[in-house]
């Protein structure tokens, strides 16, 4: 079916079923048909392949018939392109950011989603067409892409696509019929969640080298500075539990006090604004390494209290992800070079999980462990389970236990009874 805007030139025109349907002529013999669905505002017109008035009436009918059906049933009968939904629904979020209601993160990441859709359905795809059941190849799509791609990270996307079809629905640009997507069963295995972290041994060796790797000799004051930014980033990720997002978006305002204590150690008092949040809630906590960010404000040129602390090197502005992680994956390079085993596979966000691990093997309780890194307890528990088991074990171990000459068990002083 072909739709096409505003009026064309008419010959032969007979009006059918009280003037909902016009039968004409323009240039051929043959006859069309034009509807208007007020439901959408729009006219649809169709060929009815016939130079025959009598022919032309039925088909006209029929045709007519099939429209209200649809419209009557809540589906669509014009369609957008794959690639007007997904602008739409950006434009979307891009506003649900500005009020506070999703984070830039989040708006990011939806984007990289969005483009991988794009690129499984075809930017100019029209969403009225695509077979429901397609989407249940996008797993397997995404794996030809990225062989190590995780399932859950295919599940998040999926949930995401879901999401822009269900509002795509309460904005009524498709039919409810058309939103039933199915991307059908992803299974994630249960130790796939299991977070990764820095090795105590490859942190030490990681920041080895990125704290002289600035200084090296031939390189322009740009490089310089982003080497250097970059190796206070890795110490702050390691010392206070960020999310990479979150550190990259503060603020100096946002850092409350720095002072040094008795013994010399100096600690910062700074806050998570809630908009930079994955779960959209604000905290406030002390660190260690206060003495990080008065080293940055001795070498950047972006101090005031609404500059970022991570600033891009020429502008007022936050660093970006792709400076961020370009420099990161050439220090990994360099490091990997000095020391063949060095584990080179590591993202910057194992640097959280590294956080994270250390805290729970020191013995620090779960619940306050989550509430500073800003995540849930359920997360602390399911992610790094096996951590906590090893703690477990450890402690278990360190409880004397012995059998008397009876068979009764001893722990400790105390005598279990059989």
């Amino acid at each position: 079916m072909s739709y096409s805007k505003g009026e064309r030139y008419k010959k032969d025109v007979v009006g059918i079923l009280d003037g909902r349907v016009k039968i004409y002529r323009t240039t051929s013999r043959i006859y069309q048909a034009q509807i208007w669905i007020n439901e959408e505002g729009k006219y649809v017109r169709k060929s009815l392949r016939t130079d025959d008035l009598e022919t032309a009436k039925q088909r006209a009918e029929n045709l007519f018939i099939e429209c209200r059906a649809l419209a009557q049933s809540g589906q669509k009968i014009f369609s957008i392109s794959a690639k007007e939904l997904v602008e739409k629904f950006l434009s979307h979020m891009e506003n649900e950011v500005e009020k506070g209601n999703v984070s830039e993160g989040r708006r990011r990441n939806i984007k990289t989603f969005t483009k991988h859709y794009l690129n499984f359905i075809g930017r100019d795809a029209q969403v009225k067409n695509i077979d429901r059941k397609k989407f249940r190849d996008y797993f397997a799509f995404r794996r030809g892409k990225k062989k190590d791609i995780l399932a859950s990270v295919v599940q998040n996307e999926a949930s995401t696509i879901k999401q822009m079809y269900r509002w795509a629905t309460d904005e009524g640009y498709i039919s409810s019929v058309e939103a039933t997507i199915d991307f059908g069963k992803i299974k994630v295995r249960k130790d796939e969640g299991v977070r990764e972290a820095y090795s105590i041994e490859d942190y030490q060796r990681l920041v080895g080298v990125s704290k002289n790797w600035w200084k090296q000799k031939g390189i322009g004051e740009e490089e310089k500075y982003y080497r250097r930014l970059l190796n206070d980033f890795i110490i702050l990720m390691s010392n206070g539990g960020f999310r990479t997002g979150e550190l990259r978006l503060l603020k100096w305002k946002d850092i409350k006090q720095i002072y040094e204590t008795k013994d010399g150690e100096t600690f910062a008092q700074l806050t998570i604004r809630a908009e930079n949040t994955k779960v959209r809630k604000s905290r406030t906590f002390e660190m260690r390494r206060g003495d990080v960010f008065k080293r940055i404000q001795s070498y950047s040129n972006f101090t005031e209290r609404n500059d970022f602390v991570f600033s891009h090197f020429l502008e007022n502005k936050e660093m970006t992800k792709e400076i961020l992680y370009g420099y990161y994956k050439q220090l990994l390079r360099v490091v990997k070079e000095k020391q063949k085993t060095f584990d080179d596979t590591k993202t910057l966000y194992c640097l959280r999980h590294f956080w994270i691990s250390i805290r729970i093997l020191a013995g620090h309780n779960v619940y306050d462990i989550a509430k500073i890194s800003g995540t849930s307890l359920k997360q602390i528990e399911h992610h790094y389970d096996a951590i906590q088991a090893l703690v477990t074990s450890q402690k278990m171990n360190k409880t004397q236990m012995r059998f008397t000459s009876k068979g009764q068990m001893i722990v400790g002083k105390e005598v279990v009874l059989e």
